[in-house]
């Protein structure tokens, strides 16, 4: 009889042990799945965040330059009331200034996905460097309208200011995020493998 009740206390007994290590490694896959899910949709986000920033920082910096470029127009023909330039100098600036609120907002999102990354990726050196430039990116400056520059010399500055300030976001912000998308995607790589 009591060979009876201690078979019975065992095979109970492994059959909660059992139950409780199966329980255990499906939770555990399922956390690891889900880990693996969310990672992939920061990196998704980040992927569109980085067409976006791009997009709103060219158009807000060339609206800058081309309002710089009408008001330097007006200037050198005399400031008139009545000025095409002077109207396309300020349909520019404001312009410039809408594009302002959706930069910010394009970029509080930006960081919230940079702070989901920091916490769904192994943390490492190169992950904060990464995110770091960033978070840090450098500011773009308009370049200053040449005084006093002949129509035509204008029309030259404004061109190259617009292919050096395209230039200078691509290298300090969409190279920066497509660094952090691909370190990112051989973490996820080595962790599907």
């Amino acid at each position: 009889m009591w060979q009876t009740v201690i078979g019975a206390a065992l095979g109970i007994a492994a059959t909660l042990i059992g139950a409780y290590f199966t329980s255990k490694f499906q939770l555990a896959g399922q956390l690891r799945l889900q880990r693996l899910q969310n990672q992939q949709q920061v990196l998704s986000r980040l992927m569109g965040r980085k067409f976006v920033t791009r997009q709103l920082l060219v158009s807000r910096y060339e609206a800058l330059v081309f309002s710089d470029y009408h008001e330097a127009r007006w200037k050198l023909a005399g400031e008139p009331t009545d000025s095409l330039d002077l109207r396309e100098a300020q349909r520019f600036m404001h312009r410039s200034e809408d594009l302002v609120f959706e930069l910010t907002k394009s970029f509080q999102a930006l960081f919230e996905d940079l702070g989901l990354v920091l916490t769904l990726f192994p943390a490492s050196k190169r992950l904060d460097e990464l995110v770091q430039r960033i978070y840090n990116f450098k500011s773009i400056k308009a370049a200053a309208v040449p005084a006093g520059a002949p129509v035509g010399q204008l029309a030259k500055w404004k061109d190259e200011a617009v292919r050096q300030m395209q230039n200078l976001v691509d290298r300090e912000y969409d190279n920066a995020i497509q660094e952090l998308i691909d370190y990112l995607q051989k973490e996820l790589r080595t962790q599907t493998d």
